[in-house]
C-alpha cells in the first residue's frame, strides 16, 4: 500500500518565554516545509530556520512506519481508557457494599487508578495526534530553541 508521498511541517523558533509561574507566555516564529517520504525507511533533510537561519537536521520516515506508531499511541489511549472506566466502575460498586461499622470502603486505590489511566489516555492522544513520522535530530547548542510541529489544514 502507497501512502502519502508528501509531509506538511513546520519549523518553529521561540522567540521569547516569559510570563509569570501560572501563566506562562512563549512567543515563536514558524516557517512551513513540504518534505517528501522516503519509499521506505528513513530520510535525513536540513530545514533552514526562518529566524536565525539554523541548519536543522530532520529525521523522515516513511508512510507505513508512521501510521504502525500513530496507530500504537492510539491502541494505548484506547486501553487506558478502558480501564480508566473498569476502575470507576470497581470504585462506584466498591462503595455501595455494606461495611461493618466504622470502616470506610478502600476507594483511593481504584479512584487513583482511573486518574492515572485518564492521564495516560491524554498523553498517548496526543502523541498520537501529534505524532507525523518527522523528528528532529540534532539539537545542541543554538539549535535548542527549534520545534518541528505538524502542520494541519
Amino acid at each position: 500500500m502507497r501512502g502519502p508521498r508528501t509531509v506538511r511541517v513546520g519549523v518553529r523558533h521561540v522567540l521569547g518565554d516569559g510570563g509569570r509561574p501560572r501563566a506562562r507566555t512563549v512567543t515563536w516564529a514558524a516557517r512551513d516545509f513540504r518534505l517528501v517520504r522516503p519509499a521506505a525507511g528513513r530520510d535525513r533533510v536540513e530545514l533552514e530556520c526562518p529566524v536565525c537561519s539554523a541548519a536543522l537536521l530532520a529525521e523522515v520516515r516513511d508512510h507505513v512506519r508512521t501510521r504502525r506508531v500513530r496507530l500504537t499511541w492510539a491502541t494505548g489511549c484506547v486501553l487506558a481508557l478502558a480501564l480508566s472506566a473498569a476502575s470507576l466502575l470497581h470504585a462506584v460498586l466498591e462503595s455501595g457494599r455494606a461495611l461493618a461499622a466504622g470502616q470506610s470502603a478502600p476507594l483511593i486505590l481504584p479512584v487513583g487508578a482511573a486518574v492515572l489511566t485518564l492521564v495516560a489516555a491524554t498523553v498517548a492522544w496526543a502523541a498520537a495526534r501529534n505524532h507525523v513520522g518527522v523528528r528532529l535530530v540534532d539539537a545542541p547548542g543554538p539549535r535548542r530553541g527549534h520545534r518541528i510541529v505538524p502542520v494541519r489544514g
